[in-house]
């Protein structure tokens, strides 16, 4: 009888630790939407519906407290898994605030190891993505789109400098740059990658290398990654005729490459030509009268460490030095 209690009582103790290891450590996650910030616990078998790409914040209990006892805590880490049945892997949730988002099913466990080898995990908590939250609420109705609170441009040296500014993004997959030279039709220079689904502040740039003067007129296109887009305001940006005349080379001193423009806006008979120290073209492109009122051309693969370009724009002949830095 006194065996059996004994036994009773070690395989009481064993049973109450086992449990401990996973009590000791909590994890929540909360998620904010318009109409509220909502917080879901771990240890409900069933998965939590939640907003394809919205930030997920990972809010866990106190690795010190979990591993009073054990020799103090030896690290602490979040682990990810499928609901399919995959492999957990050990992550690193994006700072601040430990957010995570979720696009397939999955889960998630806060663990702590502690200095003498205990390892205490946390019961899994499930999400699943959604087009409606956990509370019912349709995600068109309540998540944050794009928020664009700024977009302008200044005309300087190299071009056109483009700044704009969001306050939250939803499934944002970026932004086409689009410009005009009458406000109707419009042609795409570039593409800005955006920030996915973040509720921070968000500062964009891009310069647009062009020396043709007079009005031009930007606008963003900004595109979800379901391939829904909104198109901002279209700015006004008047181009001045800039210090180097008819030509704009940018950068100089260049490093991996330049870009040579010109304006002709009378169409004259031009030309333009690089060529290195030794007097080797690298490049040279000829216009007649009425063909072309703007050029643009990059130069690239850069080898010597200056270049020398020439352009003639009807009896204006010009000559530029363009160092290289690599």
């Amino acid at each position: 009888m006194r065996k059996f209690l004994q036994f009773s009582l070690m395989l009481g103790l064993f049973l109450a630790t086992s449990l401990d290891l996973f009590a000791q450590v909590t994890l929540t996650g909360s998620v904010s939407y318009t109409n509220g910030t909502f917080t879901y616990n771990s240890g409900n078998t069933t998965a939590f519906r939640v907003c394809s790409g919205v930030p997920i914040s990972l809010n866990s209990g106190s690795a010190a407290a979990a591993c009073a006892g054990r020799g103090g805590v030896a690290r602490d880490f979040f682990v990810a898994g499928s609901n399919g049945g995959g492999d957990q892997q050990e992550i690193t949730p994006a700072q601040p605030g430990n957010i995570v988002r979720i696009t397939v099913p999955g889960y998630f466990r806060y663990c702590v190891r502690c200095n003498n080898g205990d390892m205490i995990e946390s019961d899994p908590i499930f999400f699943i993505p959604s087009s409606r939250t956990e509370e019912g609420a349709q995600c068109a109705d309540v998540i944050l789109p794009v928020e664009l609170t700024s977009f302008r441009g200044n005309s300087v040296d190299a071009g056109i400098s483009l700044e704009w500014t969001t306050d939250s993004e939803v499934n944002n997959e970026g932004f086409e740059v689009e410009y005009s030279l009458d406000a109707r039709s419009f042609e795409t220079v570039t593409f800005v990658t955006g920030k996915g689904t973040t509720d921070q502040v968000q500062n964009y740039k891009y310069m647009h290398k062009i020396n043709r003067p007079g009005s031009l007129y930007y606008r963003l296109k900004q595109m979800d990654f379901d391939g829904a887009f909104e198109y901002s305001d279209v700015i006004e940006v008047m181009r001045e005729k800039t210090n180097n005349g008819n030509i704009v080379i940018f950068p100089n001193p260049a490093k991996e490459a330049f870009t040579i423009t010109v304006s002709n806006p009378d169409r004259l008979n031009s030309s333009v030509k690089v060529t290195d120290l030794l007097g080797k073209v690298i490049f040279e492109r000829s216009f007649q009268a009425g063909e072309v009122d703007f050029f643009e051309e990059e130069i690239s693969s850069l080898t010597q460490q200056l270049y020398i370009v020439t352009t003639r724009i009807g009896t204006e002949i010009t000559s530029h030095q363009v160092a290289n830095l690599n």
